[in-house]
Parts: C-alpha cells; sequence; structure tokens
C-alpha cells in the first residue's frame, strides 16, 4: 500500500492544475483614443491678446500633468509647447499637427486652441470684513468656450476636435470705485488655479478606463512550477517568464505546452501582442488547452484594434 499510495502521489504531481488571476487590464479611454505606450505632446495657442495667457498656460499643462499621473506614474514626460496663434491657420489640419509631430518626434499631440472669452460681468461687490470700508471683494463671471484638438498619428489619419463651453467664477479685490473694466484688466493674470482646474477637467476624458479580466495559469505541483506560480501571483511577470522557460526543456509535451501558453498570457498582460500570439501558436502545437482559444481572442482583439 504504502508503494502504491507513492504512484497515486506521484501521478498527482503530474497533472497539471489551474489557478484563476483576476487582473485590472487598461483599456482605451471614453473618448476612444489609446494613449497606453504612445509618447504624447500637449501645444497651446496663445492669440497674444494678454487675457488668455496665464489661463492657457496652466490649463496645458494641468492636462499634461494628469495624463502623466494615469499613463506615466506621475513621472515628468510629456512636453508642453506655447504656439503663437496665427488668426488665419487652420489647427484641425491632420498636415498642421503631423508637421508639429514630425518635428516633437512624439506620437499623438492635443493642442488647446486659444479659449474665446465671452463679455467678463461683476456682481457680489462685499465689503471685507476687518478692513478699511473701501475694500471691497468683486465675484467675476467670465464665459468662455474652448476647442482642443487631439491627433494621434498611430491611429485614425484623422484630427479628433473637441469643443466645450462654461463659465469661470473669480473672485477679486477691488476698491468701491473702481469699474468693472478696471476690474476685468486686473482679472486675467489670477487664472491660474482656473486654468489648471479646467486642464484637470479636460483631461478626465482621456484618462484609462479599467476592466477586470480572469486569466487561468497552469502549474504542476513541483517546487519549480510553483515557484513560476507565486512570482505570476505577485504580479513578477518578468521572474515568472524567466522560470517557466527554463522548464520549457523537457520531453513531456503537455508541460512545455503549459509554460508555452503561461508566457502568451505573460505578454498579453505586458502589451506585447505579437510575442504573445507566437507563444500561444507554440503551446496549441504542443498540446492545446481548452481555455486557450478564449486567450487568442483576446490577444487578438487588443492587437487588431
Amino acid at each position: 500500500m504504502p508503494a502504491l499510495a507513492a504512484l497515486f502521489c506521484l501521478l498527482g504531481a503530474c497533472a497539471p492544475q489551474v489557478f484563476t488571476m483576476n487582473v485590472d487590464m487598461r483599456y482605451p479611454s471614453s473618448s476612444g483614443l489609446d494613449l497606453s505606450g504612445k509618447s504624447i505632446a500637449v501645444a497651446y495657442l496663445d492669440d497674444l491678446s494678454g487675457r488668455d495667457s496665464v489661463f492657457s498656460a496652466y490649463m496645458a499643462n494641468g492636462f499634461a500633468q494628469s495624463l502623466e499621473k494615469d499613463y506615466f506614474e506621475g513621472n515628468t514626460v510629456i512636453d508642453v509647447y506655447r504656439l503663437e496663434k496665427d488668426m488665419g491657420g487652420d489647427y484641425a489640419d491632420r498636415d498642421t499637427l503631423l508637421n508639429f509631430l514630425m518635428d516633437t518626434g512624439d506620437d499623438v499631440v492635443f493642442l488647446f486652441d486659444a479659449p474665446a472669452f465671452g463679455p467678463v460681468t461683476a456682481s457680489d461687490r462685499q465689503v471685507v470684513e476687518g478692513s478699511e470700508s473701501a475694500d471691497r471683494m468683486a465675484g467675476l463671471n467670465i464665459p468662455y468656450s474652448l476647442s482642443l484638438y487631439a491627433y494621434d498619428s498611430m491611429d485614425k489619419d484623422s484630427v479628433r476636435t473637441y469643443k466645450g463651453t462654461s463659465n469661470l467664477r473669480q473672485p477679486v479685490f477691488c476698491k468701491a470705485e473702481e469699474s468693472d473694466e478696471q476690474l476685468e484688466e486686473r482679472v486675467w493674470p489670477t487664472l491660474d488655479q482656473q486654468g489648471e482646474k479646467v486642464g484637470i477637467r479636460s483631461a478626465s476624458t482621456f484618462l484609462s478606463t479599467w476592466q477586470t479580466e480572469s486569466l487561468p495559469l497552469i502549474y504542476y505541483e513541483l517546487d519549480k512550477w510553483t515557484d513560476a506560480a507565486q512570482d505570476a501571483y505577485s504580479h513578477k511577470w518578468h521572474s515568472a517568464m524567466d522560470k517557466w522557460m527554463a522548464l520549457m526543456d523537457t520531453g513531456n509535451m503537455g508541460m512545455r505546452s503549459a509554460a508555452e501558453y503561461n508566457m502568451a498570457t505573460a505578454c498579453y498582460l505586458l502589451g506585447d501582442y505579437d510575442l504573445a500570439i507566437k507563444w500561444l501558436d507554440r503551446s496549441d502545437k504542443d498540446s492545446k488547452y481548452s481555455f486557450s482559444s478564449s486567450l487568442r481572442r483576446k490577444i487578438l482583439a487588443r492587437k487588431n484594434k
């Protein structure tokens, strides 16, 4: 009986086991643009009126920082450019943005047109407590419209245009005798925080969406296999891949196929879809697993999008 029990134990060790990982996968933004793995430039147009300079600069930087936080782990990698606006220029034209990308060497450009500000109105001139009676706080209402052009040289060969309108509400200290026109002249350099907030809100359309995917991985109840599985479970994909590579030197076709299938899964998670297909082809050739077709569909959907 002891010998028979040992035989069953050995047979069990040679049977493939499967565990499922739930992984949050990055998907394109709600805008439809997929920015993952692409280099990005952000630019804004300055119409030289003196009204939009501070607002636009902070808007572009707030926009870029939001993208950096989402796609680049907060690293400062997106260059922001100021361009003087040619009032006769067509900034929604593909060639205009393509030429800009050729100069910067990036894959994607976002270009903010100079905002169009509407009539500024002042209200709520309230006395500031604890100060001289002539000191007031006025609330300025500033309507504006904004256009943003986006061009992805690796996607559709066209420029996407996004438009929006809103109002800025900016408090300004003033004297009782100051006119609304005087307050308007003083408000434009104070719009740094307002611009940054608009940039952050504008970026929300282009941030990643996430979906949880369930992905099976194969292992055997042997030390080298469980070590690789533990690395995968801990999302140490490169370490797990090194161990699966070492496990392919075997005459057992099922084991080799399992290691190849796991390699395909890891490549899929790391975004190397061409290599993922190659590993999956090898796995299917050695010994096809029932869930191979599902992984292939996932890979091809990503590869061909």
